[in-house]
């Protein structure tokens, strides 16, 4: 009985540890995912998390500064159930255009809702993991760079000018 008993105990304990490194590897496989999209499917699955008021998920990919910004838009969401309903937005990517992919992107996305249309930039961060939604900065220093202002300006006009086509 006891002999039994042991073998139960081993088979039970290189049974947990052969399910626990599946998890590992889909874990893992998840990651190597992530790393591979692209700043531009990063923004789009971001955006339909936010107009889901999918906050959770939303923050799993957010800095922590943009996890503070979720969390004062989250409870303006949820203030009441009435506002649940009509906090649902059908948001449209018209277009994207980012700056080279480095440790710190800036997108610059046109897009449309059931009200308007609008320019909106997204701040991206790298990590070991893929991409991260970054807060937009309070006094962004980045416009105070002439350089960048220009290229900035350039994407733009190019955006515009493929919306009026």
């Amino acid at each position: 009985m006891k002999f039994n008993l042991i073998h139960a105990g081993t088979v039970c304990l290189l049974l947990c540890t052969f399910l626990s490194c599946g998890n590992f590897e889909n874990e893992k496989n998840s990651q190597r995912e992530q790393q591979t999209v692209s700043p531009e499917q990063f923004i789009r699955q971001y955006q339909k998390w936010l107009d889901t008021n999918d906050f959770e998920n939303a923050a799993k990919y957010a800095t922590s500064e943009e996890k503070s910004r979720l969390d004062d838009l989250k409870k303006f969401v949820f203030k009441t159930q009435e506002t649940l309903d009509s906090s649902l937005l059908h948001t449209s990517i018209l277009g994207i255009s980012c700056l080279p992919e480095k440790e710190y992107t800036i997108c610059i996305c046109k897009m449309k809702d059931q009200f308007e249309v609008y320019d909106i930039t997204f701040y991206l961060k790298k990590s070991n993991t893929g991409w991260l939604m970054d807060a937009p900065p309070e006094e962004a220093k980045i416009y105070q760079d002439e350089e960048l202002q220009h290229i900035m300006d350039s994407i733009f006009m190019t955006m515009e000018n493929k919306f009026q086509q």
